[in-house]
């Protein structure tokens, strides 16, 4: 308890609970900001999955087009 007290005079013009809601609240951000670069990381590799699997079906796609050319 002593440490609050040393703390709220450090302090000045904070009480302990002010700084003990913010720092509540910015761990509550820091999950939410966690949990939606997670999604964007998931979003992005499905992405990149997705581009690969155009890339090799517009090689397959090229192949045959030049197979059908030749006589």
């Amino acid at each position: 308890m002593g440490q609050i007290r040393d703390f709220d005079r450090m302090v000045p013009g904070e009480s302990v609970q002010h700084l003990i809601s913010e720092n509540t609240t910015l761990k509550h951000r820091v999950q939410q900001l966690t949990q939606e670069h997670r999604k964007l990381q998931e979003r992005l590799e499905g992405a990149r999955s997705d581009l690969r699997f155009s890339d090799k079906r517009i090689t397959v796609l090229e192949a045959e087009i030049l197979e059908q050319g030749q006589p």
